[in-house]
């Protein structure tokens, strides 16, 4: 079963944030330490993927500069509300540290309204403090360097004034590890991932429409990862009626994301998996007027229905923008994928190949209609990696 990702979305996640006025990096005092930490920081951060929205995801490294700069102390933001990244590091490092240095894979926010992160690392005396990114909301931006630096502490920005492979591939994790608060703040809509199993002959089903399994357990262990990691979780009116699906992460502990369904005309099924709503919130986003009825019924089973004047992917990226969203992931048939990306919401493309032949002159396959004739109107991949699973 081959993995195949790539972006559609312009690939600033490669590349670092342009320094400000301000910045005061001075690399020949960095330590050759600087981009290893920051990348563990950012290893760190991403074990909360998923749990922290709609805060960003946090991750701090303590070092002391002697000789093989050891790690002191680490932390990371496990969820909203929970105790900050910085604060967890400094008091796994005790007295260690005065005079050592703290690695965060982004600067940061005042999440708390307190402050907590910069006055745990003041009042640790930490000396130098080195900063994957800077907080990408712009009323956030530059706040925490200018406390720190206030207050004595030397504040370096990786790589805004020099850069090679190694400070280039610490920032892109730095990037990554927070992809969908970074598109939301560039493009005021959501992170959204399209995610389809198909057979190597581009079929997401055969022509009867029977699809179990075109992929493989590894990969749908995988795919609940994803979930996992995601705000909401979208299918449309067509999945619901053929699969029935559940859309759980199926690991006990992990976050849940929200069930949203896209539905013009509510032609729905009474009884579905995604009607209850016991354990996580399903919405149903439809056309406004659609079956009232239909939306009494769901009402009643504790389901949300949202009516849209014309229900377009763009407006309900917008509605679930304005909700908090980071992160949405598309697992929807071909014809809501067309028109998802034909929205321009769609940002990132997760495909599993199965090395299967189904054959079908009427079988699905993962995107319908783009209106593209010639095929130098495709859609090109950009940051396109595989890997066997």
């Amino acid at each position: 079963m081959a993995h195949l990702l790539g972006g559609l979305a312009a690939p600033f996640l490669c590349k670092p944030i342009s320094a400000s006025s301000s910045s005061n990096y001075n690399y020949t005092s960095a330590s050759s330490f600087d981009s290893l930490y920051i990348k563990r920081a950012a290893e760190l951060a991403d074990k909360s993927a998923g749990f922290t929205a709609p805060h960003p995801n946090f991750g701090c490294v303590i070092a002391v500069p002697n000789g093989g700069g050891t790690v002191v102390g680490e932390g990371y933001l496990y969820a909203e509300g929970t105790i900050p990244a910085e604060v967890q590091a400094v008091e796994a490092a005790g007295e260690q540290c005065r005079g050592a240095t703290a690695y965060l894979n982004m600067e940061p926010g005042d999440c708390h309204c307190d402050n907590s992160a910069v006055s745990a690392l003041i009042k640790a005396e930490i000396s130098r403090v080195v900063v994957g990114i800077r907080h990408p909301l712009q009323h956030l931006r530059g706040n925490a360097i200018h406390a720190l630096r206030s207050e004595g502490l030397q504040v370096d920005v990786l790589g805004e004034d020099a850069q090679n492979k190694t400070i280039e591939d610490a920032i892109k994790s730095c990037l990554l590890v927070n992809a969908p608060l970074l598109y939301r703040a560039a493009c005021q809509v959501p992170f959204s991932v399209l995610k389809y199993a198909m057979t190597l002959d581009g079929k997401i089903a055969a022509s009867s429409g029977h699809a179990s399994w075109i992929s493989s357990k590894k990969s749908r262990t995988r795919v609940f990862e994803m979930r996992g990691r995601s705000d909401a979780v979208i299918v449309g009116g067509n999945t619901v009626r053929k699969d029935n699906p559940r859309l759980t992460v199926r690991h006990g502990g992990d976050h849940l994301p929200r069930r949203i369904v896209l539905s013009q005309t509510l032609d729905l099924p009474e009884e579905a998996h995604l009607w209850n709503v016991s354990e996580v919130p399903t919405i149903v986003a439809t056309q406004r007027g659609a079956r009232r009825s239909f939306q009494r019924l769901l009402a009643s089973k504790g389901v949300e229905v949202v009516e849209f004047d014309i229900l377009d992917p763009r407006d309900v990226m917008g509605y679930l923008y304005d909700r908090g969203y980071l992160s949405v992931l598309w697992e929807c048939g071909g014809t809501l994928a067309a028109s998802a990306i034909s929205s321009g919401v769609i940002h990132k493309v997760h495909a599993f190949v199965a090395p299967k032949i189904i054959g079908g002159k009427n079988a699905p396959s993962p995107v319908g209609e783009l209106g593209m004739v010639e095929m130098t109107q495709a859609l090109e991949l950009i940051d396109v990696c595989y890997e066997q699973v």
